[in-house]
Order: structure tokens, then C-alpha cells, then sequence
């Protein structure tokens, strides 16, 4: 049977400390942890009670198993083969999604080197490919960028990664998409630990989440990377990307009544200010914010915030200091992705060092990936 979920929808993820009943307020779709492999007093009653709950409520039923295998591909092989033979034990329908919780802590350490670790997550998730399932990618935010090779992982998986990031601890109703943490290959965000004041975590699907039967790769084409990915000169706070399929009408007030024209997907502007969800991006110019993506830039309003930035000129180089007259260090590659690691006035400070020194591009020729 065929199931598709589409972007934006809403997603819960339960363990053993919830309750036998999986169905949450406006969730369309149930992640349940099916065991961990160093814990053999495990609920499998439990889980095996929540996955029929939740199919059920006829909501998209996935799983997921906490990982302790750190580093170790052996070890990360007889996990995987333990976590998908009690996800059938368990009903977890064949052709859904099967996540490797990798995290630190509770017998699992992901500070073991980066080579190691993103073997021994593939060979796990090779494994889930191999028994029926769909591999997802599970870690904090931090983790996926400083502790794992996710270039690695999307680029064998497509957009598997499932990544937590929280922009605040309080009881959240919605996801913000304005805090999503840009990363390539993300399939789902976890934006709390309490959603809705239920203390369950909440998730977001990215992109569209699908099952039919069979391991199939999760979409990973143009709009869908652009709406996620826009990038915004180093000094633009917000910016309003159009993915609406039949486009984003633009009107002269927010009430939003008197339609002036249609804006087409795909297209970006730059957010000026915001009012009852009405999005301004000029002079009696308004969108509904729901017919796009909004992202925040932090390198705009911080000078000690890192991230990346794509050429966007050709003949742009690394320079030597944060000024207009600096020495040239190396050219730079158009539409190439750097690192930042901060930013000095309308310059930004490269992360890597050039002959032991510390070198910039200006913020005009190097956009922030957002």
C-alpha cells in the first residue's frame, strides 16, 4: 500500500515512556523506537502496541533503534540485523522508514573520529536497505556537522538525515521554519521535546515522505533544495522563498485582499517586515508567509557565528585581511561552498588558514547558504 506524507506535515517520535497510544494532535505520522541493543529489559510490548496504534489512526508508521555502536562497522552490522528483525517481529510495515539514532551517550560515543563513525553508520543503514526498510540518519545538529560525514551518508542514501535542533526548550505548538538548521539531505526536522506541552518530541517532515512497498530513495531535486538552501548577501536579516507549486500572489496591503500579481515558485525576496503572517517585501508590497519558506540569516546580525557561504562572482579571491586594498591569498572557485567561521563588517573570515594566516572574502561576491 501506498503512503505519502507531504512537506511540512507534522510527526511525533515515542519510546517506551510514552504511552501504548500513538496518535498526537495534528500528527500525521509516528517514529517509534523499536529497541536498544544494550538494554535487554526493553518494552518490546509497548513498542510493538504503539505501531498498532498508529497504524490504526492510519498514520504513517516509521521506527527507529538507539545506536551503540560508536565507531564499530561489526558491531553496527548485528544492531541493524537485531533492530529489523524485531521491526518485523514488532509489524513495523516493510518499505517505511528505519532510523539509526546515532547520539552520545547511554553506551554509544560519537567522538571516535569522523572516518570510523560514518562507516560504521552505513554499514548500518546498508543493512536496512537490505532487510525491506528505508535508512534514515538520526543526530543532533552539532553531531551531523562536527562528528559524522554526512556528505557521505546523503550521498549513498539521498535526503536521509533526520536532524534535532531546538530553538527554544518551551512547550512548542508549530515549527518555526525561520530556525531550520540548513544542512544538505534533510528529510526531517525535530524542532522539540515537547510539543504542544505533551513533553513528546516534535518533527516536521522536510520533504515529501513516502512508502509503497519498496527502498526507494527520497526525492532530492531542484525547488525542493532551493527552498531549503536560498542564499542572501551577508547583511540581508530574512529572506522569503516562493514554493507554492502555482506560485505566491504579491498584494498592496496586509489584508491581503487586492491581488497585484502572482510571484513565481522558486522565486526569493528579501523580508522587510512582517505583520499578522502578511510578509513585506516592499513598498505596499505583501505575501502570505504560508505560500513559502521564511529563513533568518545569523551572520547578519553576528560576527562570531559560522557557517557557509557559495561564490557567487567569478575572479573572487581569499584575502589576507578585512579590507578593500588586502593582499590576495588564492582565488576561489565559482559556485563553490566555503566554511565561514565569523564575520568583520561586510567581510567574512574563511575557516581554514592559508599559509598559517587567517583570510576573508567579502560578503558581496561570497552569499550565505541559508
Amino acid at each position: 500500500m501506498t503512503q505519502t506524507l507531504p512537506s511540512r506535515s507534522y510527526l511525533t517520535d515515542i519510546s517506551e515512556f510514552q504511552g501504548d497510544n500513538a496518535a498526537y494532535p495534528y500528527s500525521k505520522g509516528t517514529i517509534i523506537k523499536l529497541m536498544q541493543y544494550n538494554y535487554p529489559g526493553y518494552n518490546y510490548a509497548r513498542a510493538k502496541a504503539q505501531i498498532a496504534s498508529s497504524k490504526a489512526h492510519g498514520l504513517m508508521t516509521m521506527g527507529y533503534f538507539y545506536a551503540t555502536f560508536s565507531n564499530n562497522s561489526a558491531q553496527a552490522k548485528t544492531e541493524a540485523e537485531f533492530a529489523c528483525k524485531k521491526a518485523d517481529e514488532l509489524g513495523l510495515p516493510k518499505g517505511t522508514y528505519l532510523a539509526v539514532d546515532w547520539e552520545n551517550g547511554s553506551g554509544n560515543n560519537i567522538y571516535c573520529g569522523v572516518s570510523s563513525s560514518t562507516s560504521a553508520v552505513l554499514a548500518a543503514m546498508a543493512v536496512i536497505k537490505a532487510r525491506g526498510y528505508q535508512p534514515l540518519f538520526y543526530s543532533g545538529a552539532s553531531a551531523m556537522r562536527n562528528n559524522i560525514d554526512t556528505k557521505s551518508i546523503v550521498k549513498a542514501y539521498g535526503n536521509c538525515l533526520w536532524v534535532a535542533s531546538y530553538p527554544t526548550i518551551a512547550a512548542v505548538n508549530t515549527a518555526n521554519m525561520a530556525y531550520f538548521p540548513s544542512m544538505d539531505g534533510v528529510a526531517i526536522w525535530q524542532f522539540t521535546d515537547n510539543y504542544r506541552g505533551l513533553h513528546v518530541d516534535g518533527n516536521i517532515s522536510v520533504l515529501p515522505l513516502k512508502i509503497n512497498g519498496s527502498v526507494a530513495k527520497l526525492k532530492n531535486k531542484g525547488k525542493d533544495d532551493m527552498s531549503l538552501h536560498p542564499v542572501a548577501k551577508y547583511d540581508v536579516e530574512r529572506v522569503f522563498v516562493v514554493t507554492n507549486k502555482k506560485g505566491c500572489g504579491l498584494y498592496d496591503s496586509t489584508d491581503l485582499s487586492n491581488k497585484i500579481r502572482t510571484l513565481k515558485t522558486g522565486s526569493m525576496f528579501k523580508v522587510l517586515d512582517e505583520k499578522n503572517g502578511a510578509l513585506k517585501l516592499g513598498k505596499n508590497q505583501y505575501v502570505d508567509g504560508r505560500a513559502g519558506y521564511t529563513k533568518s540569516n545569523p551572520i547578519a546580525t553576528r560576527d562570531n557565528i559560522g557557517g557557509r557561504v557559495k561564490i557567487v562572482q567569478a575572479h573572487t579571491h581569499a584575502l589576507y585581511s578585512a579590507d578593500a586594498d588586502a593582499k590576495k591569498a588564492y582565488e576561489l572557485t565559482t559556485n563553490k561552498i566555503y566554511r565561514i567561521v565569523g564575520r568583520k563588517g561586510r567581510f567574512l573570515q574563511l575557516k581554514d588558514k592559508y599559509k598559517g594566516k587567517t583570510v576573508y572574502v567579502t560578503g558581496n561576491r561570497a552569499y550565505v547558504v541559508l
